[in-house]
C-alpha cells in the first residue's frame, strides 16, 4: 500500500508549522528543470547498511530557490517563521521573480539547516518496485511512453547508459530485482504500408544510433504510406 501527501493550500503553510519528520538516511535523488522539481529520497536507516521494505520520497515544486545538502541523516521539513523567510529572501539574488506563491521550507537535520523556496511540497512511501523509477513519475497514457527517469523534463541526464552497457545487457543479461536506474534511447522505425485498399502499421526495427534509424527511413519511404523514427528507452 502506498500513502500520498501532497500540500498546496495557504493553509498549509502555518509560518513555523513542522511539515514532515523522518529518521531514514535521505539522499538528493534527481532534479528536473522542467517546472523546478527537486526530489529527495530514502530507502535507507541512517548507518546506511540497511535498506527498509518502504522507500519514501519528498518532492517540491516549482522550486525557485535551494539550499541543501546531498544527504541527510533524519529529515524534518517545516515552514519558515516570519523572521527566517525574510532573512532567506534577502540573501537570494533576483528574489523579485520568484513565483507567486513560493513559501520558505527549512530543512534540518543533525544541527544543520537548509532551506527551500517552492510553491508546493509532497511524500510518497511505499513499495517502490525495481522497474519504477519513482513514486512522482509513472507511466501515463497521455505519453505513453515507460518512464525512464525518476522526474518528467529536462533533467542532469547523469542516468544515461553507454552504448558498451547497452550491448553487455543484450549479451550477459540483467541481474533479477536490482534496480534499473540505467537508461539509453534507441530508435524505432515504424511504418504503414498499403495493399489492396487495407492499411497496417508494422515496427519494422530497432536501431542504436538515431543515424542508421533515418536511413533506414530514408530507404524505406518510397515503399510506404508515411514511416517515422520515434526514441524509446531502453531500461537496465
Amino acid at each position: 500500500m502506498t500513502s500520498k501527501v501532497w500540500l498546496t493550500r495557504d493553509e498549509d503553510f502555518r509560518p513555523g508549522a513542522e511539515l514532515f519528520r523522518s529518521e531514514r538516511l535521505f539522499a538528493l535523488w534527481s532534479y528536473s528543470a522542467t517546472h523546478g522539481q527537486l526530489l529527495l529520497r530514502a530507502d535507507l536507516m541512517p548507518d546506511g547498511g540497511r535498506h527498509l521494505p518502504t522507500t519514501v520520497e519528498v518532492l517540491f515544486n516549482p522550486v525557485d530557490a535551494v539550499q541543501i545538502q546531498a544527504a541527510y541523516r533524519g529529515l524534518v521539513i517545516r515552514c519558515a517563521t516570519e523572521e527566517e523567510a525574510a532573512r532567506i529572501h534577502g540573501g537570494i539574488p533576483d528574489d523579485d521573480h520568484r513565483s507567486e506563491g513560493a513559501r520558505v521550507l527549512v530543512l534540518a537535520s543533525e544541527g544543520v539547516t537548509g532551506y527551500v523556496v517552492t510553491g508546493n511540497v509532497g511524500w510518497c512511501e511505499g513499495e517502490l518496485s525495481y522497474l519504477q523509477p519513482s513514486f512522482f513519475n509513472t507511466f501515463s497514457p497521455y505519453n505513453p511512453v515507460w518512464p525512464a527517469k525518476p522526474l518528467t523534463g529536462v533533467g542532469g541526464e547523469l542516468d544515461i547508459a553507454s552504448p558498451q552497457e547497452v550491448a553487455d545487457a543484450f549479451l550477459t543479461g540483467l541481474p533479477g530485482s536490482v534496480r534499473r536506474d540505467r537508461h539509453r534511447s534507441v530508435h524505432l522505425l515504424t511504418a504503414v504500408t498499403e495493399q489492396d485498399g487495407r492499411r497496417r502499421r508494422d515496427n519494422l526495427g530497432v536501431f542504436l544510433t538515431e543515424a542508421d534509424a533515418e536511413e533506414a527511413r530514408r530507404l524505406v519511404e518510397p515503399h510506404a504510406a508515411s514511416c517515422w523514427v520515434e526514441p524509446l528507452p531502453v531500461v537496465l
